[in-house]
């Protein structure tokens, strides 16, 4: 069906609204081609697109029909009685459109039986994956659309461990969404009213928050011996989104003075008060490094920067380092200084389990597996993505294993399991005690994580996003992966490549023995992704979007101090786009 065609049965529909009308009679000819080019996919994250009318757009006709499959999903694994007695969570974010997204999914799923756990205001990701592993719910949602920018929506669904679902589950769910008819077709049988489920607003006054949020500052492994007067103290941006609340109300409550950045600690679906709300971006530190000088110069003693992204499972952190500069760590750099202060303090009270798994995932740096490898601490490696994570916490949970610290580079990072996803407030609350720790040592975090980098080595981690563009560029991405993974080169740069991975093809090319084995590794996920692995185990990994025509290089160099690694890295980016044609 082509997109002219598509364009009037909306405009024909009952079900569109007279101002989405409106909105598409007045689209020009790309924008229509955008809009109805293709029905918008339910893929392994969920969804995530533009806000507004139209099959490929997120609507309140595409997110009905994603949840027309959830619940029949659902009741096709669990049957009606659990998914009544259980329940299903949602939550969403400070975004256009999250309530009415909300009302949606709920109007939906009570009318096919479900009871639903939900929220008056905006909460965060790691509170809806808490709430379903609370209730024993049989699954959630969470509407966000994590920091893209304010014209942009999403859906994603957790299992009932509180992950997003992986592989084996999600396909399961695709594959009744795609079987559905589109989303101006789609019926579902609403159950008999005496069976219909009902809604819990879990916010209808503060004692849940307060329950979740104590649970939270519970985890702080120092939040009774901190004696006297803290020497941290704090400024914190939740980037206008879900962390706006229950962010400070965590830090306050370990015992941390806080001062939050003007124009960015209310909800706001525009962002107006930060320049970007990805706190893995330099705008995002702006409003922070103006607040904190500001309230420096008046005296007020401020060190620390805590930023968490709008749904709030991310953090970022600025410091001010020895030489009173503000400075910057990565999410690499961070997850290693938080697995020694971790596994440090737990091994300094006689309290750290050898039995102990530290999880990362396989683009993550390797510095912070080298430094678990200091305490004799195993690291099992997941494919990319959290659900990887909170599914091997469910692991080892169930094999009578302990979990102690899973994080990706991407700033992302857990430390206790009773939420199954990355969760911004247990990591600012760690973030703030070791600084403190560090601090009551005469030490600010750079020379913390100097003293680090001499007990691992050196690690120097970065990414490249490389973008293909013109007709058919999608298609020419994967047409020179493809050719990589069929004659890859066995140097890159100055550097001989000893093994490359396929996890996509499952298998593993050893250039030394020049002879290809299968992959076998169960911890890492099928994944359309290849890594080249250096020598020194420094490595090169190669991620091709699944949404868009880009291609993401991670790059890990060993052993050199920065200027001479971004030297390596730079060459052996550039070896890699010669080979592919770029």
């Amino acid at each position: 069906m082509d997109y002219l065609t598509k364009k009037q049965q909306w405009l024909d529909s009952l079900l569109v609204s007279d101002e989405e009308k409106d909105y598409i009679r007045k689209a020009d000819d790309d924008t229509l081609r955008e809009m109805f080019a293709s029905p918008l996919a339910f893929g392994t994250g969920g969804m995530r697109a533009l806000l507004g009318p139209g099959c490929s757009r997120l609507n309140l006709l595409t997110v009905r029909r994603a949840t027309i499959g959830v619940g029949k999903f659902l009741l096709s694994k669990y049957g009606p009685d659990a998914c009544k007695k259980r329940g299903f969570a949602i939550s969403f974010d400070n975004r256009h459109m999250s309530k009415e997204f909300r009302d949606c999914a709920s109007k939906v799923l009570t009318e096919m039986g479900f009871d639903i756990y939900t929220f008056h205001n905006p909460h965060p990701t790691p509170e809806l994956s808490y709430t379903v592993r609370h209730f024993g719910c049989v699954g959630g949602i969470m509407l966000t659309a994590s920091h893209n920018p304010k014209e942009y929506n999403g859906y994603k669904f957790y299992d009932e461990k509180g992950c997003q679902g992986v592989y084996e589950i999600v396909d399961q769910l695709i594959s009744v969404i795609t079987s559905l008819p589109d989303e101006l077709s789609v019926t579902y049988e609403p159950t008999k009213k005496e069976f219909q489920g009902k809604v819990t607003f879990l916010d209808e006054d503060s004692s849940y928050d307060i329950a979740f949020v104590q649970k939270e500052i519970n985890t702080s492994l120092y939040k009774d011996e901190f004696a006297g007067k803290r020497l941290t103290k704090i400024v914190f941006s939740p980037e206008c989104g879900c962390d706006c609340i229950v962010g400070p109300m965590a830090l306050r409550g370990v015992g941390y003075e806080v001062s939050t950045v003007p124009g960015q600690d209310f909800f706001d679906p525009d962002f107006k008060g930060t320049k970007n709300p990805n706190p893995e971006t330099d705008g995002a530190y702006e409003g922070a490094y103006a607040h904190l000088k500001a309230l420096n110069a008046e005296g007020r003693g401020y060190n620390l920067i805590l930023v968490t992204d709008p749904d709030a499972d991310r953090c970022g952190l600025a410091f001010l380092d020895s030489n009173g500069e503000l400075k910057r760590l990565t999410g690499n750099q961070t997850g290693a200084l938080l697995i020694d202060f971790v596994l440090g303090t737990l091994k300094r009270r006689n309290q750290l389990d050898p039995n102990g798994v530290v999880c990362n995932t396989f683009v993550t740096g390797g510095q912070g597996a080298k430094a678990a490898e200091l305490y004799g601490i195993k690291v099992r490696t997941t494919a990319t993505g959290f659900k990887y994570i909170g599914t091997m916490a469910d692991l080892l949970q169930k094999a009578g294993q302990t979990y102690l610290f899973g994080y990706e580079e991407s700033y992302g990072y857990l430390l206790k399991d009773f939420v199954r996803d990355k969760d911004s407030l247990q990591s600012i609350i760690y973030i703030a005690d070791m600084v403190e720790y560090y601090l009551r040592q005469g030490k600010t975090l750079d020379i913390a994580y100097k003293e680090l980098s001499e007990r691992t080595g050196l690690f120097f981690n970065d990414q490249v996003s490389i973008y293909f563009y013109g007709a058919d560029s999608q298609g020419r991405m994967t047409a020179e992966i493809e050719k990589l993974r069929e004659n890859p080169p066995s140097v890159i740069g100055k550097d001989s490549v000893k093994v490359l991975y396929d996890y996509g093809k499952r298998f593993i090319t050893d250039f030394r023995a020049k002879r290809k084995t299968p992959l076998v590794d169960p911890d890492i996920d099928y994944n359309d992704c290849l890594k080249f692995v250096f020598d020194d185990d420094s490595f090169v990994a190669i991620r091709p979007s699944g949404t868009e025509p880009k291609v993401k290089f991670y790059v890990e160099v060993r052993g050199k101090k920065d200027d001479e690694a971004r030297k390596v890295m730079d060459e052996r980016v550039a070896s890699l786009k010669k080979t592919m044609g770029l």
